[in-house]
């Protein structure tokens, strides 16, 4: 195993009922670095990072083939709970818990685990709103409700809960696709600082974002992996006329 190989996905494939929605996927994805995911709608992105940390299978009539080997070891040989503290996910909308501050937000994650010390508490919840870029606005309101926040805040919250547990992974799902520019500017940097700790995987409908911070790229089209690769490459140079067609605007 190459030393930067943190996941190697083997001959997945993905269903939903009777529709294949991924089909043999073979790809590795580097320890420390941004992996952006592209392609149309439809196409497979969400299910294959659903598919990572075995969230996929939580769907009622869901089926998954394959391997996807973390550190060495399949995860879905492992158990579940593991799979899923190891790696953090954050969705296309930002989903804080209701009637939580934002404190109560950030510290769910290690009170679940069963972690009383509130010294230590405190201390993590601090550091996670500081790595998100959110302790200096949020610092005088921990115990105002978290969806007081406005959408981008909300969003980086929730990266910030995520990674409060110390996850190895973090999978995101488009998330900047319902904030504005700016919001998105400053997610976009977030995930660049975040990547000296954290092996990044983000899907995203905008491919000026996977150009802008994806160190490799990955097209999707109709369940299969069409091309992979360092991203400069795969923009600049692509070798599937499907991708090139993709990413002028051609399609998708």
């Amino acid at each position: 195993m190459p030393s930067d190989e943190k996941i190697a996905i083997r001959n997945l494939s993905a269903w939903y009922g009777d529709f294949q929605a991924l089909k043999n996927i073979n790809m590795v994805i580097r320890d420390r670095s941004i992996t952006a995911i592209i392609g149309p709608s439809g196409c497979g992105k969400s299910t294959f990072i659903r598919c990572i940390n075995r969230l996929h299978e939580l769907k009622r009539g869901a089926k998954v083939e394959g391997e996807v080997i973390l550190d060495g070891r399949d995860v879905y040989k492992m158990d579940p709970v593991e799979v899923r503290s190891r790696m953090g996910m954050v969705f296309q909308r930002p989903n804080p818990f209701p009637n939580m501050s934002i404190y109560e937000n950030v510290a769910i994650g290690l009170k679940l685990r069963g972690i009383k010390d509130k010294e230590y508490i405190d201390k993590v919840v601090r550091e996670s709103l500081q790595k998100a870029a959110l302790w200096e606005e949020v610092r005088d309101k921990l115990h105002e409700l978290g969806t007081n926040l406005s959408g981008g805040q909300q969003q980086r919250l929730c990266i910030a809960r995520a990674i409060a547990t110390n996850p190895e992974v973090l999978l995101l799902d488009e998330p900047a696709s319902a904030l504005d520019p700016i919001s998105t500017s400053k997610i976009e940097d977030l995930l660049v600082s975040l990547k000296k700790e954290y092996t990044i995987v983000i899907v995203t409908h905008n491919m000026q974002q996977a150009a802008r911070i994806g160190d490799y790229t990955a097209f999707f089209l109709n369940g299969e992996l069409i091309e992979y690769g360092k991203t400069t490459q795969v923009f600049e140079n692509p070798r599937d006329r499907r991708t090139e067609e993709y990413i002028t605007g051609r399609f998708g």
